[in-house]
């Protein structure tokens, strides 16, 4: 081994030692992203509420990690289990087919119990409640320390524990229910913003010989607030006191088997920052070091074509494959779905609304011109009250679209 390169050698270690010492020595940020990991030590996680929730439930709690489909999909539909079914989540995306399977069992005796800040529309319709977005005020976003966003009470309906109230912060929560069937649904438990703004957060809905509880702050079971207070371990604990006693079938997610992650050993060292560090600076020392040594050892590289962006064919493709069917109506129910789901996830308005009331909300968030607005809406509405559309219509109706998605 020559001198230079022990030399090389000795100050590639010493860098590395150096880096890890500094990373060591700084203080490392807090991840407040809400995943709710089963096994994540993350303040949004559920690394707590697992090791807690057998002591809850008797030891009857079941751990299901993979897809709930998969689960209700083997159930003989005339022999349901009685069973408790739990989601906590962040947004519990439920789709139609899965929502009408667990229906089902809730309909002979079964409980679903959701905390999530967010509902399946298809749910919330089939139980006739209305859920909206409240606006905070003064929030300054998730990257602000804890205390320093807005704070909620939190209290329940129920009349022992009426004078009670459960203040946290920072709040993450914002999608409360406005309004629901009386003859079905019952108001657990309520939220109350700074500026003394009241909403219903916690609800029960009778649904055949089972029910269904629906709770919008699923940070309440999260490793921030079952440590950090003592009370809202209480408030936690009271809530889950609502579930019946039968078996309880928790659909988790897990973060060693998300499809963010995977187990190899790569991913293992990104996923340590110090690690990450070494083996990028081990990475680019080695390319440096084959750059200087090599010189024109090499072979000539040939060149190689890169391979065509086939994007616009693909889009060609399925462009001919809806005009060789030649059914307009399936097009245009598909841009409307679209067109709907874009307007909730920009402006966080209800698409379930009906008519004028839609329109005025989506012109008053959006700023765009009302009579822009009142077309599409309308012309969305003869399209849906007829079932079908002829070509004219697809093209004023993507004509329009486009027009307000490309307005200043």
């Amino acid at each position: 081994m020559s001198r230079a390169l022990k030399i090389y050698l000795i100050l590639f270690a010493v860098l590395i030692a150096v880096m890890i010492a500094i990373d060591l020595s700084r203080e490392k940020p807090l991840d407040w992203s809400p995943t709710y990991y089963l096994d994540g030590k993350k303040p949004l996680d559920l690394y707590v509420m697992d090791r807690e929730i057998d002591h809850l439930f008797n030891g009857s709690v079941v751990r299901y990690d993979k897809n709930p489909f998969e689960y209700f999909q083997p159930q003989d539909s005339l022999d349901v289990k009685k069973e408790t079914y739990l989601f906590i989540r962040e947004y519990a995306y439920i789709d139609d087919a899965l929502v009408n399977k667990m229906l089902h069992a809730v309909r002979q005796g079964s409980t679903l119990f959701i905390a999530s800040d967010g509902f399946t529309p298809y749910l919330t319709d089939t139980l006739r409640t209305s859920c909206e977005y409240a606006s905070l005020q003064n929030s300054v976003g998730f990257t602000a320390k804890p205390g320093e966003r807005d704070s909620l009470r939190l209290s329940f309906s129920k009349e022992e524990w009426s004078g009670e109230e459960y203040s946290y912060s920072p709040v993450f929560g914002q999608y409360v229910f406005l309004e629901a069937d009386t003859a079905s649904a019952t108001a657990l438990g309520y939220m109350e913003f700074q500026d003394e703004t009241k909403y219903i957060n916690f609800m029960e809905f009778s649904f055949g010989e089972g029910k269904i509880i629906l709770h919008n702050q699923p940070v309440i079971f999260s490793n921030f607030s079952l440590l950090s207070n003592e009370a809202l371990q209480e408030y936690a604990e009271r809530v889950l006191s609502y579930l019946p006693d039968q078996p309880v079938v928790w659909f988790v997610q897990s973060q060693q088997h998300s499809s963010n992650s995977g187990n190899t050993p790569l991913n293992v060292v990104f996923e340590y920052p110090a690690l990450r560090m070494t083996w990028l600076v081990f990475l680019y020392g080695l390319i440096v070091f084959m750059v200087f040594t090599a010189k024109r050892k090499q072979r000539v590289v040939p060149i190689i074509k890169p391979l065509q962006n086939t994007t616009v064919e693909f889009a060609q493709t399925i462009g001919n494959l809806y005009f060789q069917e030649g059914d307009i109506s399936d097009i245009t129910q598909e841009k409307i779905i679209y067109f709907m789901d874009r307007v909730r996830r920009t402006y966080h308005i209800d698409t379930q609304l009906e008519g004028e009331e839609l329109a005025n909300r989506v012109c008053l968030k959006s700023g765009k011109d009302p009579g822009l607005v009142k077309e599409i809406f309308f012309l969305i509405k003869q399209i849906r009250r007829r079932g079908e559309c002829d070509k004219e219509q697809l093209v004023q109706l993507s004509t329009l679209i486009d027009q307000f998605w490309n307005e200043d």
